[in-house]
């Protein structure tokens, strides 16, 4: 009895430890979020909110916003070539979080953007396993692409009144999601950027009307004729076909 005490004391001991729960560990995740052919987004002018859940639970495990720049262009858009393959410089936008975890954990990234356009933002997800202790940081991260143009409409602003017989100039900026400016030479080229008007008079059938790159100014123009009286809508959409790129807005005058 006396020589089968320490075995037993030895056993149970092995049983507590092996029914322990396992001690969680920091594991840190960086999420970045590109758009679809041009840069980051992050900062003040281009946020976008960031959520990480347990899709097995629903528990939220980390909810911010991405911070930084929107990288180096020549890097970005040679996918890194000279730098490994990683895309993101030492200062690129980025949500950084440390979660503790105990075991692996299947995790649902929740990216929506960018906030500060609210007619451009829009939404994608990714979902992968995340080891305790294994941090989800080397390269670019954890890269979640959101597609779209941002349409944005400066003239004519909403329900102004103007008189029958006037022509209404359409001033229309369209830049990439991250706020990159399209041009005539530079990376983004207007020449590949379609944007039109459909424009409704009193709820009838739309007129189609091209705009065209102002490169003085750097926006779209076009000339809307106010023949009649009424309510005029106007909705102006973008379109780069090479990267499959769309966004919308609209806005509405009266005629008297």
């Amino acid at each position: 009895m006396m020589y089968l005490l320490p075995r037993l004391l030895s056993a149970t001991a092995m049983l507590l430890l092996a029914t322990r729960p396992a001690a969680a560990e920091p594991t840190r995740v960086d999420v970045r979020v590109i758009a679809r052919g041009a840069k980051f987004l992050g900062g003040y002018t281009m946020p976008v909110r960031v959520t990480l859940t347990d899709p097995d639970t629903g528990e939220t495990l980390a909810r911010g916003v991405t911070s930084g720049t929107t990288g180096d262009t020549q890097r970005i858009m040679t996918g890194g070539r000279n730098s490994g393959g990683k895309r993101a410089s030492a200062d690129t936008a980025a949500f950084r979080t440390t979660l503790d975890i105990a075991r692996p954990r299947r995790i649902t990234a929740t990216v929506t953007g960018p906030l500060s356009q609210a007619q451009a933002a829009t939404t994608a997800t990714s979902t992968q396993w995340v080891l305790p202790g294994h941090d989800v940081t080397a390269g670019d991260g954890w890269l979640i692409e959101l597609p779209g143009l941002i349409v944005d409409i400066a003239d004519p602003i909403a329900y102004r009144w103007v008189k029958a017989g006037e022509t209404v100039k359409l001033r229309v900026g369209v830049t990439m999601l991250c706020g990159c400016a399209i041009s005539q030479n530079g990376p983004w080229r207007a020449s590949e950027t379609e944007v039109e008007a459909m424009v409704t008079t009193n709820g009838g059938a739309p007129r189609r009307i091209p705009l065209r790159f102002d490169p003085d100014a750097a926006i779209f123009t076009a000339d809307v004729p106010a023949r009649e009286a009424g309510l005029y809508e106007i909705e102006v959409t973008g379109w780069i076909a090479a990267s499959n790129n769309a966004g919308v807005a609209h806005t509405a005058f009266f005629v008297r």
